[in-house]
């Protein structure tokens, strides 16, 4: 679930692309800002063999990195014309350039889910990117494992679920649910944290002691070096 960034931004990058279809080209330009991890998280998603193929997209982005997923046609018949393209005649292509772009580094194409393309169709694109994302509070009550709050309207129903989310769970073997996953987690973090606390105190000496006991400690250090100032 450390993706969910990306599941979710790949359902953003798609129904932007759908309104620019439907809309016959009215809407023409998405911006968003985020944080780095979103960037890994859809690489994880969306090129398989991103560790074999693209090892420069293993680490975290620089400040100023840019993504950005193109929409475009080759077809001819709708150069001179008012009309949107047909769907068959629409591609998709992802660029990313790492850190600042200038004229001299320019964003570059990265093939998307494994399939040896630069550009995709359409239908190609959208059938990727719903593999794993994310649009729905239903959809993302459902994988993130939460029956509380806005989620509680959609516990016990499976309709919506991200078929990912599902598959991946069933092919890991586990049979956690992510909410005792995560507490599970929780344990193990605090055990790491209290020993990391017991190692500092046993290397420097540091003792653990109550509130008022150090007071009292305090308040007796203060008196005896009033105690001496007053003799000399």
């Amino acid at each position: 679930m450390r993706a969910i960034a990306g599941m979710t931004l790949a359902a953003q990058v798609t129904t932007f692309f759908n309104d620019i279809i439907t809309s016959q080209g009215a809407s023409k330009l998405g911006i968003q800002f985020g944080a780095y991890g979103t960037f890994s998280s859809f690489f994880g998603l969306a090129i398989p063999e991103v560790a074999s193929k693209y090892p420069e997209l293993m680490g975290l982005a620089d400040y100023a990195s840019a993504m950005a997923f193109e929409m475009f046609t080759n077809s001819s018949n709708t150069a001179n014309s008012a009309t949107s393209p047909s769907t068959q005649d629409i591609y998709v292509r992802m660029l990313f350039h790492n850190g600042t772009t200038s004229n001299s580094s320019e964003p570059q194409v990265y093939q998307l889910f494994g399939s040896g393309q630069d550009a995709l169709s359409w239908a190609d694109f959208q059938k990727g990117m719903g593999g794993f994302s994310i649009g729905s509070t239903q959809q993302w009550c459902h994988v993130c494992g939460n029956s509380t709050g806005q989620c509680a309207a959609y516990a016990g129903s499976t309709t919506g679920a991200a078929p990912s989310a599902t598959s991946s769970a069933s092919g890991s073997g586990s049979t956690l649910s992510p909410v005792e996953n995560g507490a599970i987690g929780a344990m193990v973090a605090l055990v790491v944290v209290l020993g990391v606390e017991a190692l500092i105190l046993l290397v420097t000496g540091l003792r653990v002691v109550k509130k008022s006991k150090a007071a009292r400690r305090s308040e007796g250090e203060v008196e005896r070096v009033e105690s001496v100032a007053v003799k000399a």
